[in-house]
Protein backbone atom coordinates (compact mmCIF):
# COMPACT_ATOMS: atom_id res chain seq x y z
CA UNK A 1 0.00 0.00 0.00
CA UNK A 2 1.62 3.16 -1.00
CA UNK A 3 0.84 6.45 1.20
CA UNK A 4 -0.10 9.57 -0.49
CA UNK A 5 2.13 11.26 -3.34
CA UNK A 6 2.99 14.58 -3.99
CA UNK A 7 4.50 16.70 -6.51
CA UNK A 8 6.32 19.51 -5.56
CA UNK A 9 7.85 22.14 -8.12
CA UNK A 10 10.33 24.76 -6.58
CA UNK A 11 12.37 27.08 -9.01
CA UNK A 12 15.57 29.28 -8.55
CA UNK A 13 16.85 32.24 -10.11
CA UNK A 14 20.20 31.02 -12.13
CA UNK A 15 21.29 27.77 -11.16
CA UNK A 16 23.03 28.12 -7.38
CA UNK A 17 22.73 25.42 -5.13
CA UNK A 18 24.75 24.59 -1.76
CA UNK A 19 23.22 21.12 -1.31
CA UNK A 20 21.73 22.26 1.80
CA UNK A 21 17.92 21.20 -0.05
CA UNK A 22 19.33 18.26 -0.54
CA UNK A 23 20.78 17.48 2.93
CA UNK A 24 17.61 18.51 4.39
CA UNK A 25 15.67 16.04 1.79
CA UNK A 26 18.17 13.05 2.73
CA UNK A 27 17.02 13.96 6.76
CA UNK A 28 13.43 13.89 6.10
CA UNK A 29 14.09 10.38 4.13
CA UNK A 30 16.40 9.20 6.84
CA UNK A 31 13.75 9.89 9.16
CA UNK A 32 11.39 7.95 7.29
CA UNK A 33 8.74 10.93 7.27
CA UNK A 34 8.70 10.21 2.65
CA UNK A 35 10.49 8.51 0.29
CA UNK A 36 11.92 10.47 -2.50
CA UNK A 37 9.76 8.52 -5.81
CA UNK A 38 11.36 10.60 -8.36
CA UNK A 39 13.74 13.48 -8.97
CA UNK A 40 13.92 15.86 -11.99
CA UNK A 41 15.79 18.69 -12.74
CA UNK A 42 14.70 21.62 -15.48
CA UNK A 43 17.19 23.90 -16.70
CA UNK A 44 15.83 27.23 -18.82
CA UNK A 45 18.27 29.37 -20.23
CA UNK A 46 18.18 32.87 -20.88
CA UNK A 47 17.65 32.79 -24.55
CA UNK A 48 14.76 30.46 -23.34
CA UNK A 49 16.30 26.69 -23.97
CA UNK A 50 15.24 24.17 -21.63
CA UNK A 51 16.80 20.98 -20.79
CA UNK A 52 16.01 18.49 -18.07
CA UNK A 53 17.30 15.45 -16.74
CA UNK A 54 16.56 13.02 -14.22
CA UNK A 55 19.21 12.74 -11.41
CA UNK A 56 21.68 10.15 -12.86
CA UNK A 57 22.14 12.90 -15.88
CA UNK A 58 23.85 15.00 -13.74
CA UNK A 59 26.92 15.77 -12.40
CA UNK A 60 28.96 13.08 -10.07
CA UNK A 61 28.88 15.04 -6.75
CA UNK A 62 24.92 15.98 -7.35
CA UNK A 63 24.85 12.38 -8.19
CA UNK A 64 26.02 11.25 -5.08
CA UNK A 65 24.05 13.36 -2.92
CA UNK A 66 21.07 12.57 -4.52
CA UNK A 67 21.78 8.79 -4.38
CA UNK A 68 21.31 9.45 -0.71
CA UNK A 69 17.82 9.59 -0.75
CA UNK A 70 17.37 6.52 -2.37
CA UNK A 71 15.36 7.71 -5.08
CA UNK A 72 13.17 4.71 -6.60
CA UNK A 73 13.96 4.80 -10.45
CA UNK A 74 11.61 1.76 -11.08
CA UNK A 75 8.73 4.17 -10.20
CA UNK A 76 9.08 7.23 -12.69
CA UNK A 77 6.29 9.47 -11.78
CA UNK A 78 6.76 12.49 -14.09
CA UNK A 79 7.05 12.28 -18.03
CA UNK A 80 8.65 14.54 -20.66
CA UNK A 81 4.81 16.15 -20.91
CA UNK A 82 4.81 17.44 -16.84
CA UNK A 83 8.53 18.77 -17.85
CA UNK A 84 7.07 20.70 -20.54
CA UNK A 85 4.26 22.00 -18.82
CA UNK A 86 7.11 22.94 -16.00
CA UNK A 87 9.18 24.87 -18.52
CA UNK A 88 6.22 26.37 -19.88
CA UNK A 89 6.16 28.28 -16.65
CA UNK A 90 9.20 29.24 -16.10
CA UNK A 91 11.61 32.33 -16.43
CA UNK A 92 14.55 32.87 -18.33
CA UNK A 93 17.54 31.98 -16.16
CA UNK A 94 15.81 30.01 -13.97
CA UNK A 95 16.24 26.31 -12.75
CA UNK A 96 13.47 23.78 -10.71
CA UNK A 97 13.65 21.02 -9.10
CA UNK A 98 10.86 18.33 -9.46
CA UNK A 99 10.35 16.60 -6.75
CA UNK A 100 7.75 13.23 -6.49
CA UNK A 101 7.34 11.99 -2.86
CA UNK A 102 5.59 9.10 -0.65
CA UNK A 103 4.47 10.22 2.37
CA UNK A 104 5.57 7.42 4.88
CA UNK A 105 4.31 8.59 7.39
CA UNK A 106 0.71 8.38 6.31
CA UNK A 107 1.15 4.64 5.38
CA UNK A 108 -0.42 3.31 8.97
CA UNK A 109 -2.55 6.01 8.96
CA UNK A 110 -3.96 4.98 5.15
CA UNK A 111 -4.43 1.38 6.21
CA UNK A 112 -6.16 1.70 9.69
CA UNK A 113 -8.90 4.35 7.53
CA UNK A 114 -9.03 1.61 5.08
CA UNK A 115 -9.45 -1.32 7.61
CA UNK A 116 -12.18 0.78 9.03
CA UNK A 117 -14.19 1.12 5.77
CA UNK A 118 -13.29 4.86 5.23
CA UNK A 119 -12.16 6.03 2.19
CA UNK A 120 -11.28 9.55 0.63
CA UNK A 121 -14.03 11.54 -0.33
CA UNK A 122 -11.51 15.19 -1.18
CA UNK A 123 -8.30 16.30 -0.49
CA UNK A 124 -6.16 19.29 -0.90
CA UNK A 125 -3.41 21.34 0.55
CA UNK A 126 -3.42 24.81 2.59
CA UNK A 127 -0.17 26.79 2.06
CA UNK A 128 0.77 28.32 5.24
CA UNK A 129 1.11 31.35 3.82
CA UNK A 130 -2.63 31.20 3.17
CA UNK A 131 -3.04 30.62 7.19
CA UNK A 132 -0.99 33.28 8.16
CA UNK A 133 -3.15 36.28 5.42
CA UNK A 134 -6.30 34.36 6.74
CA UNK A 135 -5.55 34.78 9.93
CA UNK A 136 -4.27 38.44 9.34
CA UNK A 137 -7.38 39.65 7.70
CA UNK A 138 -9.04 37.71 11.01
CA UNK A 139 -7.48 40.00 13.31
CA UNK A 140 -7.98 43.15 11.78
CA UNK A 141 -11.81 42.30 10.99
CA UNK A 142 -12.15 42.34 14.81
Amino acid sequence: MLGPIDYIVLGFKGSNFDGAILEELAASVDKGIIRVIDLVFVIKDAEGNVAAGEFDDQPEDLKKAVAALGVDTDLPLFTESDIDKVAADMENDTAAGVLVIEHIWAKSLKAAIVDAGGFLIADGRIHPENVSEALAELAESK
